[in-house]
C-alpha cells in the first residue's frame, strides 16, 4: 500500500507522506483534521501531488472563512457600540442611555472617577446625590427653588462646585446664577461659565432643560417633571397623535414602550414570568396585575352590591356586566340579534358562529370554547358532590348552579330562571324528540330491548342506571356508594 495514495487511492508515483509540511510548517495530517475531522489520519498514510493541491485550496477556504467571521463579529460589535452612543469602556458592555452607562460603571466597576459619579451635597436638607444632575430634580421637586440667602453658603456652594461639578453640569451652575441675581445685589459672587463651555451647554440643553423647570400642559396645566410623561399626556389626552407606528402591521401609538410591548406579541416573547404559577407576560404592568390575583385581597369594592375584587378591571367588568342595563351594552353581534357589554364577551360568542373550539380537556380531549366551560366540565371526571339540598339530605350535586336548579323545580326555593331546553335531537327510530343524548341513548333501549345496567346481588337487568340505584336501596337496603 505504499503506492497508493490515500485519498484518492490510486497508484501514484511521487506521494508525500502525511505529516509533510509544506513552506508554512503545516503538515498535512492538520490540514485533513481541519477538512474532515472525523476520520482518522495514521503516520503512516501517503498523499499525491494532486490531492494536495486540492487539500491546500480547501484548507485556504476554511480558514478565510474562520478569519472572516472573526473579523465579522469585531464590526458588528464597533457597529453597535457606534449605533448605540453608550458603551463601557472597561467591559464594552453596550447601553440605551448614558444614566444606565455610569450606573454600571459605579456599582460593577467601583470607579468613581468616571464621568457623572461625584457627589454633590445640598445645603438645605444636608442630603446628598450621587450622580450631580439628581440634585437638580432633587431642589426643583422638593424645595422648588434652591434660594440661599446667606454669604457662607453661597461661598460653600462655590467650593464644591469648584471642586466636584464638570463641564457637563454647568446647566446647573446657570440655574443658580438666574434665581440667586434676584436676592439683592450683594450676592452677586455667582459662579460664572467660561465662554469655550458655551457650546457644550447649548448641545446639552435637550438633555438639561427637563432638570431644569417642570414642564407645564399648555391645554390643562398639568404639571410633568420629566420630558416623556409631558409628552405622553399631551398626546394620549389632547392631541391624541400616534407618531410612533407597527412596521408588521398598521397599529399605531404615542410612544415608543407601547411600541416596544407590541412587537413582543409578533414575536410571541413574553420575557416577565410570575414565580407563582409560570405564566408568562409581555410586560412588567401585566405581571404586576396578575400578581394581585395571587395575593387574593380585594381591595377594589363595588358601591353597589359591595362585592370585592382583586382588580380595578375586573371591578369595572363587574359594573358594566351586572349593573348596567342591557339596552345599553354597546358590543353587538354581526350574526345574530345579541348584545354584549364587553368586548371579550362578544369574542368569545363569535367563536360559537365559526365553531372555534381553543381549548380541550387533557382527560377525555373534549373542546370547548373557552376556559370556562372547560372548568364547569372537569367536575364530570370526579364523584365528588360537595352541594348538598338540606331538605332533600341524600341529594348531592357537583355544581352550585344544578343544586339552585334542583331546589327551584322540586322545592320551588329561590329565584333562578330555569329555561326549558330546547329538543333537538330526534330519535332514528321514532317521531320523538330529546333535549340531551343520554336521554336519547335511554329510549333507544327501549327499540332495541337492551338493557345494560346489571345488579350484582340478584342479576337483574335494568335499562338506566338510575332505576338500578332505586333497586338496590329498595329491594336490598343497600347504599349506593358502598356497592353492599
Amino acid at each position: 500500500m505504499d503506492k497508493y495514495c490515500w485519498i484518492c487511492v490510486n497508484i501514484e508515483t511521487d506521494l508525500e507522506n502525511v505529516n509533510d509540511t509544506d513552506e508554512n510548517g503545516v503538515s498535512h495530517a492538520t490540514k485533513l483534521m481541519r477538512c474532515t475531522p472525523q476520520q482518522e489520519w495514521k503516520d503512516d498514510f501517503n498523499i499525491c501531488k494532486r490531492c494536495i493541491e486540492k487539500l491546500n485550496i480547501a484548507y485556504t477556504f476554511i480558514q478565510l472563512c474562520i478569519q472572516s467571521e472573526e473579523l465579522r463579529n469585531k464590526q458588528r460589535k464597533c457597529l453597535e457600540q457606534k449605533q448605540a452612543k453608550h458603551y463601557c469602556e472597561i467591559c464594552e458592555k453596550v447601553f440605551k442611555s448614558a444614566r444606565n452607562l455610569r450606573q454600571h460603571n459605579v456599582r460593577l466597576h467601583k470607579n468613581s472617577s468616571l464621568k457623572h459619579t461625584s457627589t454633590v451635597k445640598q445645603f438645605i436638607c444636608e442630603k446628598e446625590f450621587k450622580p450631580k444632575r439628581n440634585l437638580c430634580h432633587h431642589n426643583i421637586r422638593i424645595h422648588q427653588k434652591p434660594e440661599i440667602t446667606k454669604n457662607s453658603k453661597i461661598n460653600e456652594v462655590d467650593e464644591v462646585l469648584k471642586e466636584n461639578l464638570k463641564e457637563e453640569d454647568t446647566s446647573f451652575i446657570t440655574y443658580l446664577e438666574t434665581n440667586n441675581t434676584s436676592d439683592s445685589e450683594d450676592q452677586k459672587d455667582e459662579i460664572k461659565v467660561d465662554d469655550g463651555q458655551k457650546d457644550e451647554i447649548e448641545v446639552k440643553s435637550s438633555r438639561n432643560n427637563r432638570c431644569k423647570i417642570p414642564f407645564t400642559c399648555e391645554y390643562c396645566g398639568k404639571i410633568s417633571h420629566r420630558r416623556q410623561h409631558h409628552l405622553y399626556h399631551i398626546r394620549s389626552r389632547h392631541t391624541f397623535e400616534k407618531p410612533y407606528k407597527c412596521d408588521l402591521c398598521d397599529a399605531s401609538f404615542t410612544n415608543s414602550h407601547s411600541l416596544l410591548v407590541h412587537k413582543r406579541n409578533h414575536k410571541n416573547e413574553k420575557p416577565f414570568i410570575c414565580s407563582s404559577c409560570g405564566k408568562c407576560f409581555v410586560c412588567s404592568g401585566d405581571l404586576h396585575h396578575h400578581s394581585k390575583i395571587h395575593l387574593n385581597k380585594r381591595e377594589y369594592k363595588c358601591s353597589i352590591c359591595n362585592k370585592g375584587f382583586n382588580t380595578a378591571s375586573c371591578l369595572r367588568a363587574h359594573n358594566i356586566c351586572v349593573h348596567t342595563d342591557p339596552s345599553k351594552w354597546t358590543y353587538a353581534c354581526t350574526h345574530c340579534p345579541r348584545k354584549f357589554p364587553i368586548k371579550t364577551s362578544l369574542k368569545d360568542h363569535l367563536k360559537r358562529h365559526v365553531g372555534i373550539k381553543e381549548v380541550s380537556c387533557h382527560i377525555c380531549s373534549k373542546s370547548f370554547y373557552n376556559k370556562q366551560e372547560l372548568r364547569k366540565h372537569f367536575p364530570s371526571h370526579s364523584d365528588e358532590r360537595k352541594f348538598r339540598c338540606d331538605i332533600c339530605k341524600d341529594r348531592g350535586y357537583k355544581t352550585q348552579y344544578a343544586l339552585k336548579k334542583h331546589m327551584k323545580i322540586t322545592h320551588n326555593i329561590g329565584d333562578i330562571i330555569v329555561k326549558k331546553p330546547e329538543k333537538k335531537i330526534h330519535c332514528p327510530m321514532c317521531p320523538k324528540t330529546f333535549a340531551f343524548k343520554y336521554k336519547l341513548q335511554r329510549h333507544i333501549c327501549t327499540h332495541t330491548g337492551e338493557k345494560p345496567f346489571k345488579c350484582h346481588l340478584c342479576d337483574k337487568r335494568f335499562m338506566d342506571n338510575y332505576i338500578r340505584k332505586i333497586h338496590l336501596k329498595q329491594k336490598h337496603d343497600c347504599e349506593v356508594k358502598q356497592e353492599c
